[in-house]
């Protein structure tokens, strides 16, 4: 693990955790604050990682913009991921590469996916960042259903680039796909997408469940 020294010589050293993706990553985050985590997934892991490691002292970094693209986490991966130095990444990203084709009509194909993902994976574990990345998920619902194809696609992607590259991949849309079977997906997201609190616990959770293995 890299540690970072913030403050006088007398602070402990940072553990610097950066979550980098777009809206249910950023989650009402203020962007004016860099310290601001949001109300979402964000904002629940790093309480709950608080308690469970009172002896550290972590530094947590809310990256998200909402309508982001694997593009626009390119754009500004130096920025926002690389020029913090930092011990661990979670990137969460894709749904909108699929979303926009149906929203704005602006297609991403497969083999443009693939090159963005495994150039953002490569640029952040350049940086000696332990990572992990989270799946992109949409819940079943009626109008979500078309999309489900070109996610699947991307998924798959995503789980290639883990296994080639041995990051560690946290399967939240196949997990949430299990769960919904016996519980209505509107407990998880209003839209089928962007997470009730309910939902956001549960990513953080599943997320928790992978860090400790590292903390």
């Amino acid at each position: 693990m890299k540690e970072q020294t913030v403050g006088t010589a007398e602070e402990k050293p940072c553990v610097k955790i950066v979550f980098f993706g777009d809206s249910i990553t950023e989650s009402g985050r203020n962007r004016l604050d860099p310290d601001d985590l949001g109300v979402g997934y964000v904002k629940i892991a790093a309480g709950k990682l608080r308690l469970l490691y009172p002896d550290t002292n972590f530094c947590f970094l809310n990256r998200g913009v909402g309508g982001d693209r694997t593009a626009e986490l390119l754009e500004r991966v130096q920025r926002d991921v690389v020029d913090e130095k930092p011990d661990y990444v979670i990137l969460a990203i894709g749904v909108n590469d699929v979303w926009h084709r149906f929203t704005v009509g602006e297609e991403v194909t497969p083999e443009t996916f693939r090159a963005n993902y495994l150039s953002l994976v490569d640029t952040i574990l350049a940086t000696g960042a332990k990572l992990f990345l989270i799946q992109p998920y949409m819940l079943k619902m009626a109008d979500k259903q078309r999309m489900r194809p070109y996610l699947n696609r991307f998924n798959d992607i995503i789980r290639e680039i883990a296994k080639e590259k041995d990051v560690v991949l946290v399967p939240v849309d196949e997990i949430f796909m299990g769960v919904t079977q016996d519980i209505d997906p509107a407990q998880f997201s209003a839209d089928g997408v962007h997470p009730t609190h309910r939902g956001c616990r549960y990513i953080a959770d599943l997320l928790i469940k992978e860090l400790k293995k590292c903390l």
